[in-house]
């Protein structure tokens, strides 16, 4: 990279992608690069252990620049990590805006003309909570037995790396334990943007059930909103801040029971649905 002709380092921060403790692997990088790094932070943990906070630290010092997705997110670097506010900047997460909303077309060509579809996208691991939106399933099949909740997604490859596709395996099994096998497809592969696009015209409710609230950045949910979908969340703190003004609703973490409920509010209410789905696609357009 130094011997290269390049202006700049874009570096993409997430803990559980480098190596070290806490990802520290990455510090070799960063003190020997010579182009100037800006560093994209995707994950900002409020009261972070010391040597989280060591890391993003030193990270932010040798970065020119360090980016976020959140207005709130810049407040976290800047009162828990001690990171001046000059040097953060606040680029809102971008998505692509589909061309036209085709809804029926796109149900028709994925031969879902006739379900209820539920989805949720990305690189699948624990951390996703998909086992939580499978066990909303049965509150809802009674009412609308024609459901199907799609899970999108290749398993992450680090995940796979260390567990294999255990995650995967256990999630299949309690579709069948809770005997909604029928109503649960698994969409093994990381689709092309454009295929992806499809299956989220077709859907009628993204569900982001994340377990934990640390999450700064999220490209599937801002795929959601570029696409004016209703959107059901646990109020990590992107989605606090992207779902606000009614542009989604947020569900408990670790609650089956909560997304069961705003489901049925969506399915249920025609208006509310439509003015979650106006108000989301508002927003995408302007990211």
């Amino acid at each position: 990279m130094n011997g290269s002709n390049l202006d700049v380092v874009s570096l993409q921060h997430e803990f559980g992608i480098f190596g070290g403790e806490w990802g520290e692997y990455v510090l070799d990088l960063c003190r020997s690069v010579e182009p100037p790094i800006i560093t994209t932070f995707h994950t900002v943990i409020p009261k972070p252990n010391e040597k989280a906070l060591e890391i993003v630290q030193e990270i932010s010092d040798l970065s020119f620049k360090v980016v976020v997705t959140l207005e709130s997110a810049k407040s976290l670097l800047n009162a828990d990590y001690g990171i001046s506010t000059k040097k953060i900047e606040v680029i809102r997460h971008g998505g692509q805006v589909p061309d036209q909303k085709r809804r029926s077309y796109a149900r028709q060509q994925l031969h879902l003309r006739n379900r209820t579809v539920l989805t949720t996208t990305g690189l699948i691991n624990a951390g996703k909570g998909v086992e939580y939106a499978i066990s909303s399933l049965p509150y809802l099949v009674n009412k609308w037995p024609n459901i199907l909740y799609l899970v999108i997604g290749k398993t992450h490859p680090e995940v796979r790396k260390r567990e294999g596709e255990a995650y995967r395996s256990k999630l299949t099994e309690l579709t069948k334990e809770l005997k909604v096998h029928r109503n649960v497809r698994f969409v093994n592969e990381y689709l092309p943007e454009t295929e992806l696009s499809m299956y989220m015209q077709a859907t009628d409710i993204y569900v982001a059930p994340y377990v934990g609230r640390d999450q700064v950045s999220s490209g599937t949910i801002t795929f959601a909103l570029t696409h004016g979908k209703a959107i059901i969340s646990t109020p990590t703190i992107f989605a606090t801040e992207a779902l606000s003004e009614g542009r989604g609703l947020l569900c408990d973490f670790k609650d089956e029971y909560t997304i069961a409920r705003l489901a049925r509010r969506i399915l249920g209410d025609s208006k509310l649905r439509r003015r979650l789905e106006a108000n989301a696609l508002n927003y995408g357009r302007e990211l």
